[in-house]
Order: structure tokens, then sequence, then C-alpha cells
């Protein structure tokens, strides 16, 4: 899971930047949550936004790439594969929950890189003399994620809906 991770650090770095370099600049209180047509209709503390956005990255984060690495330790009956008896059986195991260990972890780098981008829309926004969202970049990013979310059962399902010639 080296690529994932490698994201995951990245997204961590990216994070920490965000905060080091917009806290002191947002104004307190500011736009944390907007309505029909980008338009604010609720304010929180830099603090509170902040703490909010982190919390709900660790959160999201912990829960997809925990489930990632609890993956080799849940009951085979708990695992819904394609050709489920020949993929788990002992010579393959390790590499096919390795492989949809991967996918998952790709997936919350994903939703995680998501989460980040419009917070940087939403920080930008406070930022600009007219505090309005950017609807048509939100809706951009949430196609993107549709896509790449949808990618990792399509993956899984490619590889595993297929028995291997001996």
């Amino acid at each position: 899971m080296k690529g994932p991770l490698v994201a995951l650090l990245l997204i961590v770095l990216l994070v920490v930047a965000q905060a080091i370099c917009y806290y002191p600049r947002l104004p307190d209180p500011m736009a944390s949550h907007f309505g029909g047509g980008g338009v604010p209709d609720g304010w929180s503390s830099r603090t509170a936004f902040f703490a909010v956005y982190v919390a709900a990255l660790a959160l999201i984060g912990g829960t997809l790439f925990g489930l990632a690495g609890l993956l080799t330790r849940i009951p085979e009956r708990m695992i819904n594969l394609p050709n489920k008896e020949y993929w788990l059986s002992p010579p393959r195991r390790a590499e096919s929950l390795g492989y949809v260990q991967r996918q998952i972890a790709w997936s919350a780098a994903g939703v995680l890189s998501f989460m980040v981008l419009t917070t940087q829309l939403v920080i930008r926004t406070n930022l600009a003399a007219e505090a309005r969202l950017p609807v048509a970049r939100i809706v951009l990013l949430l196609v993107m994620l549709i896509i790449w979310v949808s990618v990792v059962p399509w993956r899984v399902y490619r590889r595993f809906s297929v028995i291997q010639a001996r």
C-alpha cells in the first residue's frame, strides 16, 4: 500500500499548509455553510471550522484506511468477491486481499482529496470580496469524486470476476 500511503502523507501536508497559510488570514467568524447558489447561510469561528475539518478528515480517513487494514482480519464469510472461493484460497489470499486493500486506500485518498479541495474553495470564498462559493467548481469536484470512487468496485469486480487459467 505504498502509493496510497504516500498520497495520504501528501494530503496531511496539504492540510497543514492550508492551516498555516490561511488560518491567520481568514475572517472570524467565517462563512462555513452555503445554501443555494453558493450564498453563505451559516458561520463559525476559524477555530471551530478547522477543528471540524481536521476531525472529519481524521474520522473518514481513519475509517477507510482502517477498513483496508482490517480486511485481512475479518472472517471470509463477510468478504464479498466474485469467485471468492478461488481468489481467497490459500495460495492467492494474500495477493487478492492486498489488491482490495490498495483499492480501498486509493478510494480513501480520493475522498480526502475531495474534502481538501472543497475546503480550499470555502477558504478562498471567505477571502474574496464577494463571498459566494463557486457552485460549478463544487459540482465538478463532486463528479470527479463519484467517478473516482466508482472505479474501485468496477476494478475489483473486473479483476476477480475472471478465474485465471492454470
